[in-house]
């Protein structure tokens, strides 16, 4: 369940008393299952499908209610997974769900008059807001006809915030919002509701302020365009050297943008750097795969060096460099590493992005020696990596799929990543009926379809 994975939904199918798990999918509603929410979702519909299958749903709508109440203004993804599995009881017609959903909507948009963003920006009422919004218009509302109404309903109530406090303006624009309702309703028919509102002062001021914002962005965008391209190596360097961040002026990915010849010009300024602090920064801006092929000799050296520095920053770039880098030295430095260390991590990575044929003896135990902790593991990254390592390298593949897929699919708490290892598996004939039977119950939608088109 930890997992997401659908195995759970067949044993309460196949068990002689569904109610042994009761306490078992409490505790999983109440902890909030989900590895990356924000990617995979909350798995609200797992966990709902493991509900419908009691005939008492009251203990678990108590919890979920509870819980939302308690977490309307929780700035992570509390609330969202509780009124999410609201919304779906409510959709299935429980009463109680139902009319908790109205009231959830009305104590958010009462906080959202009152009250106002933190001093960092958070404003967890209003981002909650928009997630109901999304949830009662796509799982609680059941017709056409009610889904319209909901839509210009939350575009009068945005309006309404608006003449209340316009100061608010960057905040009422729900692009989500409306690119479900646009999904769900359909673009043409809103465009209708729309026309037939033009009169409903709220709404029109809703709509006036979505286009000044979007004209902004536009605005901001074309400028960001232009600065990018007036980029060099040189002009970076400068940069950083009057203390620039990468992160803010200088995007974290902005060597993919510039190519292979400015990202080689930067590893000379990386490699003839005296200052740590600032050898630091450099490596900072060599994510893109193109920029770390594109290092040069005297770079690779001065990040070996590195990568052994008691500057703690320092060498954790480093070696997130040399991760991602294939090069004859790496790979004598990875195996030097693992005779230090034999579960070293790094050195790991190092050996899949420098594979030879026959290294799939030596990396199938340091592959299921990686720490499984669900959040602070090892498992996701390396997981991660193996998997592409299949995908581009056919003697790879040869040595690693039949051992690792199926354990990785079991292992790893992603779902988003659980699809594309079971997309390999199938392509490799290793997805068993049994497996494509968990994978229709799966937490994870995109499962649920693939396999449904097998």
């Amino acid at each position: 369940m930890r997992r997401g994975l659908g195995s759970c939904q067949l044993e309460l199918r196949r068990c002689t008393d569904i109610e042994e798990y009761r306490q078992d999918i409490l505790w999983g509603i109440q902890h909030a299952l989900a590895y990356d929410a924000q990617c995979e979702g909350t798995r609200a519909i797992y966990f709902f499908d493991m509900i419908e299958l009691f005939d008492d749903w009251s203990e678990f709508y108590t919890l979920i209610a509870d819980s939302a109440k308690r977490n309307i203004k929780d700035p992570g993804w509390r609330f969202f997974h509780y009124e999410e599995i609201l919304a779906l009881m409510a959709g299935a017609g429980y009463a109680p769900a139902q009319e908790t959903m109205d009231e959830l909507y009305e104590l958010l948009l009462r906080a959202v008059q009152r009250g106002r963003p933190s001093r960092n920006g958070i404003w967890a009422a209003m981002d909650n807001f928009s997630r109901i919004c999304v949830s009662i218009l796509t799982n609680v509302m059941q017709t056409q006809e009610e889904r319209e109404a909901f839509y210009l309903r939350v575009l009068a109530d945005y309006g309404k915030i608006l003449a209340q406090k316009s100061s608010l303006s960057p905040r009422c624009e729900d692009e989500w919002f409306e690119a479900v309702a646009a999904e769900t309703v359909g673009e043409a028919r809103l465009q209708e509701l729309l026309a037939r509102e033009k009169d409903n002062q709220d709404i029109a001021r809703y709509l006036r302020n979505r286009e000044s914002l979007q004209a902004e962005r536009e605005a901001y965008q074309a400028q960001r365009r232009q600065e990018e391209k007036k980029e060099t190596a040189e002009g970076i360097y400068n940069k950083l050297c009057g203390g620039t961040v990468p992160g803010g002026v200088l995007p974290l990915l902005l060597l993919r943008k510039l190519g292979q010849e400015e990202s080689a010009k930067l590893s000379r300024f990386y490699a003839g750097e005296a200052r740590e602090e600032l050898r630091k920064e450099i490596l900072r801006l060599f994510r893109p795969k193109n920029s770390i092929d594109a290092m040069e000799d005297a770079a690779v050296s001065q990040l070996l060096k590195d990568a052994e520095s008691k500057n703690e920053p320092l060498r954790s770039e480093a070696l997130r460099v040399l991760d991602e880098m294939n090069h004859e030295r790496v790979r004598h430095y990875a195996l030097e590493r693992l005779k230090r260390q034999p579960k070293d991590v790094d050195a790991l990575y190092m050996l899949l992005s420098n594979f030879r044929p026959g290294d799939g003896k030596r990396l199938i135990p340091l592959v299921k020696a990686v720490s499984l902790r669900m959040q602070s593991g090892d498992w996701h990254g390396v997981f991660t990596a193996v998997r592409n390592l299949i995908e581009q390298n056919s003697d790879a593949d040869r040595e690693l799929s039949a051992a690792l897929l199926p354990y990785i699919y079991r292992e790893g708490f992603c779902s988003c990543c659980r699809q594309h290892t079971m997309e390999l598996m199938h392509a490799r004939g290793l997805l068993t009926p049994e497996l494509i039977e968990e994978c229709r119950r799966d937490c994870d939608m995109e499962i649920r379809e693939f396999v449904e088109k097998l």
